[in-house]
């Protein structure tokens, strides 16, 4: 297995890791059944997303970085819209509005820090070490 494949795979374990705790969070939450509801349609959109946007970081890094920093853009456009679509779905259904953007947000910073942590190793590699 290549250093790359390994950092990718370090990286993508973080990132299940901290979706498997940000679900049994949203699913722990105690209050309203709107609340839960709330934060953890906010969680799956993050959770998604972030694995969506690993993915295609580690496709576009296989080409350049120039490539992975449009797939940040990208990936970027996808979550806002995203958080439209969600606060639009719990506000229809008329679930707790915080929750899913509590839910949400806590994720997406999390999985943010570790997409863009990977991406600053893979380019760590690529340039021959830690420069």
């Amino acid at each position: 297995m290549s250093g790359g494949e390994r950092s990718f795979r370090t990286y993508a374990g973080l990132s299940a890791g901290v979706a498997v705790l940000a679900v049994g969070l949203a699913l722990w939450v105690p209050g309203q059944v709107g609340w839960g509801r709330g934060a953890l349609l906010g969680v799956l959109f993050a959770v998604g997303t972030g694995a969506v946007g690993l993915w295609l970081k580690r496709r576009a890094l296989r080409r350049d970085m120039v490539a992975a920093l449009k797939v940040v853009a990208v990936v970027f456009g996808l979550r806002a819209a995203l958080v439209v679509v969600g606060l639009v779905w719990v506000v229809r259904r008329e679930w707790d509005v915080l929750a899913f953007v509590a839910g949400f947000f806590g994720t997406y910073f999390v999985l943010q820090w570790i997409e863009l942590s990977y991406v600053m190793a893979a380019s760590r590699n690529a340039a021959g070490g830690d420069e």
